[in-house]
This record gives structure tokens, C-alpha cells and sequence, in this order.
């Protein structure tokens, strides 16, 4: 049996509508980004959920409800080319600039200082955006966040990693991204592989070609607001020495038995550890 991935995401879609969030779109130029939002129960700050390459908000269900009882407004992004913000025909694929822009237009519309969090690609455009607007940023939070140096042949497994095309090349995939992959992958591998083959992931796996210096240190060193950085040590996508780059300049607290996508293989803990992050703010 075959699951289309669309009619997965189209259920995931249907969960968050279910929990009170509003479905929305953000524009910045010729890009268009989608935004779920609803208020919390909570008096922490606005927290912010940002995606990494490949993925959409589905991915933070699992951490959602300790969220809302920790903060009064959450919100997840699904930049342009993800989630429910298809790539019109035709027109241009975001690369990590335009990431970062749109996050800036997210950023003007919640209004006020926020908390961001991000997964992989969105973790480190999270900890760009904390160390660039210490006013408008209450806090920051990385999931196995990108932004180390990758180069040689760690940067050319990343690369192969998302080569998609066939049902062999996504079981592979999920076998980097979690420490368990889930049982039932196989049934929506092929719809996987077309997505890890699709123009906006494939654009962005383009910007991978030669060595990426990731972010300066003294970007990283330049961050003042609170931070955390989760890590997954069974991460299969991302190399071991990442955690170790990134505890030079922030917290990191290691989660063992734990992929790359540490919300979703371990929700609750996450989801109680991001609450509490979030109530311990200074206020």
C-alpha cells in the first residue's frame, strides 16, 4: 500500500485547524511563506517555530501543546517552496537569503520582542536573526540546528543525503534523520522521494556545492539573549562535530539515542524542556 505524502500533510494540516490555529500567508517580494498561528494559555513571550530544508510546521506537532500552555501566541513558518507555501510555475526558488528574509517579514508581523526556535536549516537561521536583533529577540532555541562548518566529505554526505528520486534514497534519508525511523515509513517513501528531488529542495541542496564556512564565531559569541541548543546524538544527517562547534558559544544539552529531528522522536521531552525555557525568561 502507497500513502501519498500529500494526503498526510493534507492531515496534518487538518490537526493544526483542529487545535485553533489560523492558516495564513506571508509575502516578501516575489516569495510567499505560510504561517500558522493561535494564542496560549501562557504569559511567555510569542515563540516563533521555524523549519529546516525539507521540512514544514507537521514537523512540530508533536511539541505544540506544552508550547501553548507556556506561551501566550505560537507561531510556525513554513518558508516559500515548503509546506502549504508551494513554488508557483514558473517562478524563482528560495535560497537561505531568502530564508532569512522572509524571517524578518515574520519577525514585523508578530509585533513585539519574540523567542525563536528552529530545526536544522531553520535553527541556524534562528541563531543568526538572535545575534543580528537582540532587541527584538527574547530568547533562542536550536534543534540540531545547521550553521557548523561543513566541508569535505561531511559536506558531500549532507548533499548525497537529499538526493531523493528513489524509494531506496528516502528509506536511506530516514535513516539519518532518526535513530528509529518510524515503522511505516515505507508507505510513503515514494512520495519522499519526489520531494527530496523537488526544485525547492534541490535549489537549496544547490547552494551546497563547495565548503560552507557556516556562522562566524563571533556572530555566535555575539549572542546576549538566553539560548539552548537541543541536540540529538544519533544525528545520521548532520556530522559529531557539530554539537562540539556550537558549545564553544552557547548551551548545548545532548539528548543520546535522539536523530535529527529530536521534536518528533522525543516530544514530550522536548516540549517540557522548550516550556520551561520559556518560563524561566527574564521578564
Amino acid at each position: 500500500m502507497i500513502v501519498p505524502l500529500s494526503a498526510v500533510w493534507f492531515l496534518a494540516h487538518r490537526a493544526f485547524l483542529r487545535m485553533g490555529f489560523r492558516s495564513h500567508e506571508l509575502r516578501d517580494g516575489e516569495h510567499v511563506a505560510h504561517l500558522y498561528e493561535r494564542e496560549g494559555k501562557g504569559s511567555a513571550p510569542p515563540v516563533l517555530l521555524v523549519h529546516g530544508l525539507g521540512g514544514n510546521a507537521a514537523g512540530f506537532l508533536p511539541i505544540l501543546r506544552g508550547l501553548l500552555r507556556a506561551s501566550r501566541r505560537v507561531l510556525l513558518l513554513e518558508m516559500p517552496g515548503h509546506g502549504r507555501a508551494r513554488l508557483a510555475k514558473g517562478a524563482r526558488p528560495a535560497g537561505v537569503r531568502d530564508f532569512v528574509s522572509m524571517l524578518q517579514v515574520a519577525m514585523d508581523y508578530v509585533g513585539e520582542p519574540l523567542v525563536l526556535a528552529g530545526s536544522s536549516l531553520g535553527g541556524a537561521v534562528v541563531l543568526a536573526a538572535a545575534a543580528a536583533q537582540p532587541d527584538r529577540v527574547r530568547g533562542v532555541i536550536g534543534l540540531n540546528p545547521a550553521g557548523a562548518p561543513l566541508a569535505g566529505e561531511a559536506r558531500l554526505s549532507v548533499v548525497r543525503a537529499f538526493r531523493g528520486g528513489s524509494m531506496h534514497a528516502a528509506l536511506e534519508m530516514n535513516k539519518k534523520l532518526y535513530a528509529r525511523p518510524p515503522r511505516l515509513a515505507f508507505l510513503v517513501a515514494r512520495g519522499l522521494a519526489q520531494h527530496w528531488s523537488s526544485l525547492p529542495v534541490q535549489h537549496l541542496v544547490g547552494e551546497m556545492q563547495s565548503d560552507l564556512p557556516g556562522i562566524p564565531a563571533e556572530t555566535l559569541r555575539s549572542i546576549r539573549v538566553p539560548a539552548l541548543i537541543l541536540w540529538g546524538e544519533a544525528d545520521g544527517l548532520l556530522p559529531p562535530s557539530f554539537p562540539a562547534f556550537f558549545e564553544q558559544f552557547l548551551p548545548v544539552e545532548r539528548m543520546p539515542a535522539v536523530g535529527h529531528l529530536p521534536m518528533q522522536e522525543r516530544g514530550k521531552e522536548v516540549s517540557a524542556r522548550m516550556a520551561r525555557f520559556l518560563r524561566e525568561l527574564p521578564s
